[in-house]
């Protein structure tokens, strides 16, 4: 069984069948590594630590999806709305040019 000491303390243990990694693994109260790619076991000693970790990115934590009811609109709604639409534009456009005029008078 090859180990391969990394970052000083973390101990790396590889499968003698194939040479993949083992992955600890709890099972009934215990720690087994496990070969992944020929099913090679071998349970841990109560006095090795073992302990599999996965980092997940910020933007896969935060990650969120909407999801709404999308609404038929009728056409005389759709053209009940466009004309309140521009009749709001009208008078934006009438206001914007008073204040203009205004401020050209001061």
């Amino acid at each position: 069984m090859q180990k391969k000491i990394l970052e000083g303390t973390i101990v790396v243990e590889f499968c003698p069948k194939c040479e993949v990694l083992l992955i600890p693994v709890r099972e009934k109260g215990r720690t087994v590594l496990v070969c992944r790619n020929c099913g090679f076991r071998r349970e841990v000693k109560s006095g090795e630590g073992y302990k599999s970790t996965h980092k997940v990115s910020e933007e896969k934590k935060t990650k969120i999806t909407v999801m709404e009811e999308t609404k038929e609109i009728s056409r005389e709604e759709r053209e009940r709305e466009k004309e309140l639409l521009r009749e709001y534009y009208e008078v934006f456009l009438e206001t914007m040019e008073s204040e203009g005029r205004e401020e050209g008078l001061d």
